[in-house]
């Protein structure tokens, strides 16, 4: 049985503190491993396109709090440089406020993995940094026009090293000819080990350019699958009918018997 918490939003540093303290977090946080938060900047748009600053700062903020490890923010963008999409959301000013490493996936070493469950990416350049980091993934909750939803096992896309995968847009490579596969294998390769999902103000419609709608919720879990098919059915989409999640479960999570922990 996989557990989601599902609490009610009131700020960012209560709502997700209690989501995580609802699955044991603090337990289950490394002491000896480099922890990358992984927001979903796929370019410079203000939330709730992007994750809100507000939403990593309370995460680390946790982290700091429970663990020595050290934290490091990590994304790849989808449009333009990492580190302009960093400048103008907000969160070059937090990693220098914390003393947090700023990590771009699209450009950092990378090594050529290859895994024969893949479906699609039998090889993948997988950043080195990101091999043995506990990744927090920490999405939006977002309709997308390629994957039906976008959370926690999308966000990961950021992973993939731009210049390996580059053609109109950074990742774009990765979208043919099937992003849904692409979504799946790059989680076989590298998936979250603890998912916090911003649903505070969700994006309906599209990714880019939809409607926001308040949810009013912090979604957590350790295990992306479920919370994966929780956010989209949240969004109205029944995920057995998503491709990327019905890959996905068995393998990376399971869409059996989530406990959802309400609060």
């Amino acid at each position: 049985m996989s557990t989601v918490a599902k609490i009610e939003f009131t700020d960012y540093p209560a709502s997700v503190a209690k989501a995580l303290d609802a699955i044991g977090a603090a337990d289950r946080l490394p002491d000896d491993r480099l922890i990358i938060v992984k927001p979903n900047l796929t370019l410079a748009d203000a939330p709730p396109v992007t994750t809100d600053p507000r939403a990593a700062r309370a995460v680390i903020e946790y982290c700091r709090a429970r663990t020595s490890a050290e934290i490091a923010i990590g994304e790849g963008c989808g449009t333009g440089t990492t580190d302009e999409v960093y400048g103008k959301t907000g969160y070059s000013d937090l990693a220098d406020e914390f003393g947090l490493r700023l990590i771009d996936f699209n450009t950092v070493e990378a090594a050529r993995r290859s895994d024969t469950r893949a479906v699609q990416l039998k090889e993948f350049h997988l950043p080195v940094v990101a091999q043995d980091a506990f990744i927090i993934s920490l999405p939006v909750l977002k309709d997308h026009c390629f994957t039906v939803t976008t959370i926690a096992l999308k966000n990961m896309f950021g992973l993939a090293p731009g210049r390996f995968y580059h053609g109109a847009w950074n990742k774009s490579q990765l979208h043919s000819p099937s992003t849904h596969k692409s979504v799946f294998d790059i989680n076989l390769y590298k998936a979250p080990d603890l998912s916090v999902v911003d649903a505070s103000v969700a994006l309906t419609g599209m990714h880019l350019s939809g409607t926001p709608v308040e949810f009013g919720v912090i979604l957590a879990s350790f295990d992306p699958v479920a919370v994966d098919a929780v956010g989209s059915e949240m969004l109205g989409h029944d995920p057995r009918a998503i491709e990327y999640l019905t890959l996905a479960d068995g393998v990376l999570g399971s869409m059996d018997d989530i406990k959802v922990i309400e609060g």
